[in-house]
């Protein structure tokens, strides 16, 4: 069996045991995250376009635990500066494509969810 020791360079004394250095825990730099699957990146860089991928990255950056979605259509067309009409047919095809399922309405606003198979925002 194999053991594990500190030495004394200077004098070759065994001392025993070993030096082991714990680091204090570090804060992630990541506030706020979600886990993605790798596999449905490659699938949503070969289906969307360009507004379809605007769209979705705000959508994720409103992203809630268990992967719920709300937010206004006005205002993902206000923040990424596009027409609402865009915004309204990116979303239905994000749902076409199964990367996002409607939800019930909250007051005037629908609401979303990241189809689990392509991430996850947990508790």
């Amino acid at each position: 069996m194999r053991k594990v020791t500190q030495v004394d360079l200077e004098t070759g004394e065994d001392l025993g045991g070993f030096v082991a250095v714990i680091r204090p825990k570090q804060k992630s730099s990541f506030q706020r995250h979600f886990t993605m699957n790798q596999a449905a990146l490659l699938t949503i860089a070969n289906e969307l376009n360009h507004d379809q991928m605007r769209v979705l990255m705000a959508l994720l950056a409103d992203l809630d635990y268990e992967n719920y979605i709300q937010v206004a259509q006005i205002d993902i067309a206000e923040a990424l500066r596009m027409q609402k009409t865009h915004v309204s047919r990116a979303i239905k095809n994000l749902i076409e494509f199964g990367i996002i399922i409607e939800g019930p309405k909250i007051g005037r606003s629908k609401t979303y969810r990241l189809n689990p198979q392509f991430g996850w925002k947990g508790t």
